[in-house]
């Protein structure tokens, strides 16, 4: 009880010392806001991603129909190691890991490809290998429309289709 009577004396205090303040300036009032008309219509901003060109899966059998015609591009996106030891007859080595010091290069063949009528395929190893799709999603960056062997060359191995070996590079 000691404190009970001296709140009414601080409130006081506190009244009387803000009264005696003779410093306190008014407060101006802030400059009115004029509206803005807004534009007659929106301003169109080019697109930023526009998709240019396509990467589809293709089955086993599709891609068998199209490497056995001679009607496709097709590229083994492997390390060079693992195309010496097999591929797909026809496939052209074009590792992932090259495909920025190979793109222009290969640009040229794309191009020839498909003015010819070809289809461009893309393979690694298997559907858990992301590499061509990788590959093919750069490519489709490019206006360019790919397949990607959607079992890789695992389900060509598994249906018993002939395998060439033969250097890296190629």
């Amino acid at each position: 009880m000691k404190y009970a009577n001296r709140k009414p004396l601080l409130l006081l205090a506190a009244f009387a010392l803000a009264s005696s303040c003779t410093d306190v300036q008014p407060v101006e009032a802030e400059a009115p806001v004029v509206p803005v008309a807004p534009h007659s219509k929106p301003v169109k901003m080019p697109p930023i991603n526009r998709k240019l060109g396509s990467s589809k899966g293709m089955a086993i059998d599709d891609f068998f129909a199209v490497q056995q015609s001679g009607e496709a591009l097709i590229y083994d996106v492997r390390a060079s190691y693992f195309y010496a030891i097999d591929h797909i007859p026809g496939a052209i080595n074009w590792p992932y890991t090259e495909y920025d010091a190979q793109v222009m290069k290969r640009d040229i063949e794309i191009q020839k490809a498909l003015n010819a009528g070809k289809e461009v395929v893309l393979y690694c190893f298997n559907l858990g290998c992301p590499e061509a799709r990788n590959v093919a999603k750069k490519l489709a960056r490019r206006d360019y429309n790919v397949w990607v062997l959607s079992m890789g060359i695992d389900s060509w191995r598994e249906a018993g289709l002939p395998l060439d070996t033969g250097k890296a590079g190629e």
